[in-house]
């Protein structure tokens, strides 16, 4: 029983976070979770409350053969023919037939109708195990999910046939996971056979999240800085917790119909549970890894300029972080202004402080600078490779100049920067400084993926991510 117990409970909460990420992508709710998770106790949670009670029902030594198989045959029609219809009427968006009832009060009323009957037959089920709402309620399931779906989909929705029918699928896949749950006390093949059907949703959810595009997933969402989203979408947190969640039901599924015969130690190993954990812990865990390297933050930013000499100093303590980038800006030969870059920042630490500030070079350091660029040293070169540091304690320079590709000493390479290097940047950081402002930026890897480019400014993901020809590419 306590086999059964924890595999209904995973099924159920990968049902549950299914359907607020198919919601939440799609509605808005003005930001605020409070009024979407309203929502979606009352659109999807009553209709799901009754498909746990029914699975119960049907699974119960009091229902005959002949009322599971009447509900086997409608439920399976009614999914097909449903998915079916979901593709013909969802794309292009203005061909949808229910694009503008949510402002009819007549809809509201049979809307308010229909969830009343599922409520109250949900009730009766779980309480006394009968209701003379039951098969009308059975009925209505598939209808009501396919107006669900035609009315929360999205306005810019316009996929093809195909992939408007996996949209649904996956919109489906929570009254599979439901059903299994409220079958798992009762049935010890079904209710796996089920889950395991509730592979339907993974195409979609695949194409939308897991895959991603380069420039922009639900992972990098949290690198937005100081608070311009004070609130993320709202199915970014379902859209990880239903990846995570299908895939530890989905392993689930398979453990549990292993032959019985299988032993590990004096146990059958179908009745373990953490071959599945492990399962989920990978997928969630390589899917994170190719999501946030290199560092980036979501969306597109094209500086109107870009300074002609850059010289970073990263210095590692352990944990801790001291990072200083002075750049000078102007043309080749005549450089105008410098600015910095600062912050102190740890390892494990989500949020650090970014201190920006400029100053005006004299102009001894200005010819300088223009020697310096000038110089037979900095002819142009394939740039070296730079990778975040991991070195317990390291200091590294980082040098980019106009004409010259990228050069990395210290630590990272076991090269020691040229004097000359280091004191130009030592006086260019001693440059008296104006205009000091502070930002926060943020690190969902904790610091481990901010790396040397992301110091010298590369922050955002058109810094990052180039398309060669064969997709996009991240450096």
């Amino acid at each position: 029983m306590k086999g059964c117990r924890l595999t209904s409970i995973i099924y159920l909460t990968t049902a549950v976070a299914l359907s607020l990420f198919m919601l939440g992508r799609n509605t808005d709710a003005g930001g605020r979770w409070s009024v979407f998770l309203l929502i979606w106790l009352l659109v999807s949670a009553v209709p799901l409350l009754f498909v746990f009670a029914y699975s119960r029902f049907l699974f119960a030594e009091s229902t005959t053969h002949g009322q599971r198989k009447l509900a086997a045959i409608v439920g399976g029609i009614g999914g097909i023919l449903t998915t079916i219809l979901f593709s013909f009427l969802a794309t292009p968006f203005w061909k949808n037939p229910v694009r503008d009832l949510g402002d009819s009060v007549t809809y509201l009323l049979v809307a308010i109708a229909v969830l009343a009957t599922f409520l109250l037959a949900g009730i009766f089920l779980l309480l006394s195990k009968k209701s003379s709402l039951a098969i009308v309620a059975a009925i209505l399931l598939w209808p009501y999910w396919l107006l669900l779906a035609l009315i929360f989909v999205n306005r810019w929705f316009q996929d093809s046939s195909v992939h408007a029918a996996y949209y649904f699928l996956c919109f489906a896949a929570p009254i599979l996971f439901t059903f299994a749950a409220g079958a798992a006390f009762h049935r010890p093949v079904v209710p796996h056979a089920l889950a395991l059907a509730g592979v339907v949703g993974a195409p979609s959810l695949f194409s939308d999240v897991v895959k991603g595009n380069g420039y922009d997933n639900v992972w990098l969402l949290f690198n937005q800085p100081d608070n311009r989203f004070a609130i993320y979408p709202l199915y970014t947190v379902p859209a990880i917790l239903s990846v995570a969640l299908l895939a530890l039901a989905l392993s689930t599924a398979v453990v549990r119909l292993l032959p019985s015969r299988w032993h590990l130690g004096r146990s059958s190993f179908r009745d373990h549970t953490w071959p599945a954990l492990v399962a989920s812990f990978v997928v969630l865990a390589s899917w994170f890894s190719q999501s946030v390297m290199p560092y980036r933050i979501p969306g597109a930013v094209d500086y109107s300029d870009w300074p002609i000499l850059q010289i970073l100093h990263v210095e590692k303590h352990g944990l801790q972080f001291h990072e200083t980038c002075v750049k000078v800006w102007g043309r080749p030969y005549r450089p105008v202004s410098v600015s910095f870059s600062e912050d102190d920042r740890r390892l494990f630490q989500y949020r650090f402080q970014l201190t920006n500030a400029s100053g005006k070079p004299p102009e001894a350091l200005v010819e300088r600078v223009r020697a310096f660029i000038k110089s037979p040293d900095r002819g142009e070169r394939k740039s070296d490779a730079v990778k975040p540091i991991r070195t317990w304690n390291a200091d590294g320079w980082y040098l980019n100049a106009e004409g010259s590709g990228l050069r990395v000493y210290g630590t990272a390479n076991g090269t020691a920067p040229p004097q000359e290097l280091v004191e130009l940047f030592q006086q260019l950081n001693n440059v008296p400084r104006v205009e000091e402002s502070g930002s926060e930026l943020k690190d969902v890897c904790l610091g481990f993926c901010y790396d040397p480019l992301s110091a010298m400014g590369l922050l955002y993901s058109n810094h990052r991510c180039f398309n060669d020809g064969h997709g996009v590419a991240c450096r």
